[in-house]
């Protein structure tokens, strides 16, 4: 879902459901962590233009491989340890039917990002160049396989979702094995995550933190219609209806109470023949099936959550003589790692129930 979409719909109607806290407040909490969003914010993050080569630069190893994401997920996962946080990295599966259409407008929109970069880049407009580079990121199964082993090489715990990691992530959240869910990802919410937690991005600010149940109490639905609003937004499963922006779609869910209710309202705004039709419901907004997918996800509740001994040598040879980390950046984190990590299973998993 757009993330500003039901973002700003919060701020408006559920102000009391978000709160600004500092990182040493969730000290002894287990936080399920997003990868698959995570890595896709650290290649884009990382991007940059060196003046007078005329070229988008990424952060690579000696063989050409992208190392941005390694190198966030390493910092991201250190600084949770120093803080007394638990964090389990967990990663999409096979991504659901009804999403494939979606994922294909994406892949078209990345190459034709690609073509805009090149002709940015030969205009010399390195600014849209680095804009489209951003839009036109690609992550690999390799990648993806690199981010799992240096995880694992940390000690923390490694989770491959069935399906949907934010889907995975809520599921262990609403089973109180998670205080909460690291993501930008507003789905989360939709998929029932108890917490959202975003903006891990920035050191020096705070975490926001939102409430589902504060957003419910805010907003005045129950949980199906909150799921209902939020198709209605947008979601990955369905097109959404010409029209409708979030503050309509909340004006219509509240008068309606469901997504049913709410097309036959629209059928009659939309019944003056003297007047073109405000709102167009396409003909595939497949609403049934996204709704249950928000509602039954393929997600488990068999993982294995144990914290181990970082794995120093095995990291050395990785990220140094392999991705070509700095050597004095990881003796300095490994001074931290080998201390944290080992006191790590000390933690309760009590701490993720208030």
């Amino acid at each position: 879902m757009g993330i500003y979409k039901l973002m700003s719909l919060i701020q408006e109607k559920a102000a009391a459901a978000i709160k600004s806290l500092p990182l040493e407040s969730y000290t002894g909490r287990i936080i399920a962590c997003d990868a698959s969003m995570s890595i896709y914010q650290f290649l884009i993050s990382t991007m940059y233009v060196r003046e007078g080569e005329g070229a988008v630069q990424e952060l690579k190893d000696k063989e050409g491989n992208p190392t941005a994401h390694l190198i966030g997920i390493y910092y991201r996962t250190l600084q949770l340890l120093e803080h007394g946080i638990k964090p389990i990295w967990v990663f999409d599966g096979k991504p659901p039917e009804m999403k494939m259409e979606e994922l294909s407008k994406r892949k078209d929109a990345k190459i034709k990002a690609e073509e805009q970069k090149v002709e940015a880049i030969k205009e010399g407009n390195m600014e849209l160049a680095k804009k489209m580079a951003q839009r036109s990121v690609k992550v690999t199964p390799k990648m993806t396989e690199d981010a799992k082993k240096l995880v694992s090489l940390m000690g923390a715990p490694v989770i491959e979702a069935p399906s949907e990691a934010e889907a995975q992530c809520a599921a262990m959240c609403k089973a109180g094995l998670v205080y909460g869910t690291a993501s930008e990802d507003m789905d989360s919410l939709t998929f029932g995550t108890n917490i959202l937690l975003r903006g891990f991005n920035n050191k020096k600010e705070p975490i926001t933190q939102i409430d589902l149940s504060e957003v419910l109490k805010g907003f005045g639905m129950n949980m199906d219609e909150f799921i209902d609003l939020c198709i209605m937004c947008g979601c990955d499963y369905t097109n959404s209806v010409d029209g409708i922006g979030p503050i309509k779609a909340y004006k219509f869910m509240k008068e309606g109470k469901s997504i049913e209710k709410v097309l036959a309202l629209l059928d009659k705004y939309n019944s003056n023949p003297a007047k073109k039709k405000k709102y167009i419901v396409p003909a595939d907004f497949n609403y049934v099936k996204s709704r249950e997918m928000f509602k039954n996800p393929d997600v488990t509740l068999k993982v294995e959550m144990k914290w181990n001994k970082a794995d120093s040598e095995g990291l050395h040879k990785f990220m140094v003589e392999e991705k070509n980390f700095s050597e004095a950046r990881f003796q300095s984190g490994m001074k931290k790692i080998t201390v944290i990590v080992l006191s790590a299973n000390a933690f309760g998993r009590h701490s993720n129930k208030d």
